[in-house]
């Protein structure tokens, strides 16, 4: 079992969602909590080194982003619905700095 550490705006994203993408959502960090980095494609893909994204859904499509810590950690960093084929920069951008704010308090 892993632990989630969630960035206060993260937490904030996901209680916003409608409750159906809400419920996939969590279902999915359910499965991200208890596999971790065993969880592989499609549940999960890499962004780029270092910078994870879960996918929950198949035709409304809810992203989270997510970078593993030290440890049993993972840090949720920002969960959006995705309305295009790629990955908007400023998503992953927004992600990043969320993810230095976390390990800069750690």
């Amino acid at each position: 079992m892993f632990e989630l550490i969630f960035h206060p705006e993260a937490q904030q994203e996901l209680l916003e969602l409608d409750s159906a993408m809400q419920g996939k959502a969590l279902a999915a960090l359910d499965k991200l909590e208890s596999k971790g980095n065993e969880l592989r494609y499609p549940h999960t893909d890499i962004i780029q080194e270092g910078l994870f994204e879960l996918r929950a859904g198949k035709k409304d499509i809810t992203r989270t982003f997510f970078a593993f810590a030290k440890g049993r950690k993972i840090y949720i960093l920002r969960t959006f619905i995705k309305k295009t084929p790629r990955t908007p920069p400023a998503e992953i951008k927004l992600a990043l700095k969320r993810l230095e704010e976390l390990t800069d308090e750690s």
